[in-house]
């Protein structure tokens, strides 16, 4: 056989290997005009790296990384953005810590109108309504009376028995009566997991989700690749330059097995912003909410979960159980998902149940002020991807 025709058998069978990855490797390239659109995203917004999935029925038909993970600035070695990288999810995390509450809900070894402080080791209670129980369901869909003003990073600011101020992390809302996005929410219940399965909520995470999915990626920094961290810039225009976090990013040593403390060392891995992840892995978790808890013959929560994780439950706020709920980013479609930002990084999950297609964004570096709802980065990149992917019959 001639060397040429080797080579090209030799192609064809990788390409039938990737499967739903073929495409995008392999296919005829982006449509005409969509990358000069996500282009001028990126050039507008200021960013140093931007990752791109697009995932139709169980599989990946578009995946695009530019920019940089490291940005060429004075004395650092720039390093190209690539497909593997991991990037800190932000709010899109909250997706991971309440898809494995509604797995030990499946499991009957918690209910969402059960009281949280059971399993958490200090008294919740809002001192404005000391009588009213703060609930799982409470926690998920921030109707809770709990307040990020007094910082959410870390459990102890609400723990009576920790901080002499705990007072300051609750609002004078009656719980269950009124919706305030607050993270330290997602913190609780990272505290949850722990209380009801004696384990880390990391591990819980991995043991319910990463790997029965075969996703890498953790909300542990100290299991992962440091090399593949993506640098969490953010533009300061008043200095007209970038600046760093590494916050999400940091490997603490009480994260070692023999240091962790059950209760107390979740902190430091930010529960409800601190999932690390690639693109495509995302897109794969993306896919089995999109398919009511499944992805192919592997089944991570019941479909009646799933269908609570996507139903609104706070009114003009599009709030479900770690969701929101889009309109007017697909035509005539409610799409589900969640955003995130902070410090430089914007990220968003998106799918539509119904059409079964999906939207992965991430991004560092941008100008954007925008931390949840709708964003000036996710919002035209979704529209021009679904525009040059899905209108028209495509």
């Amino acid at each position: 056989m001639k060397l040429r025709n080797k080579i090209t058998l030799l192609m064809v069978l990788v390409a039938l290997s990737l499967g739903p990855f073929a495409m995008h490797i392999f296919g005829q390239g982006a449509p005409a005009g969509l990358e000069e659109e996500i282009q001028k995203v990126f050039d507008d917004r200021k960013m140093t790296g931007l990752a791109v999935a697009v995932v139709s029925g169980d599989s990946i038909i578009y995946q695009k990384a530019m920019g940089y993970r490291v940005p060429p600035e004075e004395g650092v070695t720039p390093d190209t953005l690539q497909e593997d990288d991991l990037f800190a999810l932000a709010s899109v995390s909250k997706t991971f810590i309440a898809t494995a509450i509604m797995r030990l809900v499946d499991e009957k070894k918690l209910k969402l109108d059960e009281d949280a402080q059971k399993y958490l080791g200090f008294r919740l209670r809002n001192p404005n309504s000391p009588d009213k129980k703060i609930t799982i369901k409470h926690l998920l869909t921030h109707t809770s009376g709990i307040t990020d003003s007094h910082g959410w990073w870390n459990i102890d600011y609400i723990n009576p028995s920790k901080d002499k101020e705990y007072s300051k992390s609750y609002t004078d809302n009656v719980p269950g009566r009124h919706y305030e996005y607050c993270n330290l929410n997602y913190t609780l219940l990272a505290g949850v997991i722990e209380g009801v399965t004696g384990k880390r909520f990391d591990s819980v995470v991995d043991e319910f989700i990463m790997e029965p999915l075969g996703l890498g990626g953790s909300f542990n920094s100290n299991k992962l690749d440091k090399t593949k961290f993506v640098d969490y810039y953010y533009y300061d225009e008043s200095k007209k330059k970038r600046m760093i976090n590494d916050y999400f990013y940091r490997q603490y040593p009480q994260l070692e097995p023999a240091k962790y403390v059950l209760g107390e060392n979740l902190s430091l891995e930010y529960p409800a912003a601190g999932m690390k992840i690639t693109a495509a892995d995302l897109a794969r978790y993306m896919m089995m909410h999109m398919n009511y808890g499944q992805l192919g013959g592997t089944r991570v929560i019941s479909k009646k979960s799933e269908q609570q994780m996507q139903k609104n439950y706070v009114g003009s706020s599009n709030y479900g159980l770690s969701y929101r709920q889009y309109e007017g980013l697909v035509p005539g479609a409610v799409l589900h998902g969640q955003t995130g930002g902070g410090g430089g990084v914007k990220t968003c999950m998106i799918f539509d149940p119904e059409k079964k297609i999906g939207f992965v964004v991430l991004s560092a570096g941008a100008t954007s002020a925008e931390i949840d709802g709708y964003g000036d980065i996710h919002k035209p990149l979704i529209k021009a991807l679904y525009k040059y992917l899905f209108a028209d019959g495509k």
